[in-house]
């Protein structure tokens, strides 16, 4: 099968499961994919920050923190606090009683742009 009809099978898939296709986010930088994220995090936790967004600087501490960790559960154990690991503002960015559920987003994107990647 050749490699874009594997992507596209992928998606299907996926499509079929209730992820949502984001056209808009496809074909994009990975910059504008977090750009993404982080609305998503203010919207999801709104009433933590008290209708305050992330500011850059508390975003790029949360992107360089969740660099640390090897799944989503582990990123999301480590916002929260658990293990004796603290931070100032926890987060929820991943709803582990809500998968397939509740007020969780699945979404998939395809052909995005690395442009910071070692050469």
């Amino acid at each position: 099968m050749a490699e874009d009809k594997f992507e596209q099978a992928v998606i299907d898939k996926l499509k079929s499961e209730g992820w949502e296709y984001l056209t808009d986010y496809s074909g994009v930088t990975v910059d504008r994919l977090y750009d993404h994220w982080r609305d998503i995090l203010n919207a999801n936790n709104r009433k933590r920050l008290e209708d305050t967004p992330l500011s850059d600087n508390e975003f790029e501490q949360v992107k360089l923190e969740l660099t640390k960790n090897k799944t989503p559960y582990d990123a999301q154990l480590m916002l929260a606090g658990t293990g004796g690991v603290g931070t100032q503002l926890e987060l929820e960015i991943f709803y582990g009683d809500e998968v397939a559920g509740g007020h969780s987003r699945y979404e998939v994107v395809n052909q995005i742009t690395f442009t910071d990647l070692a050469t």
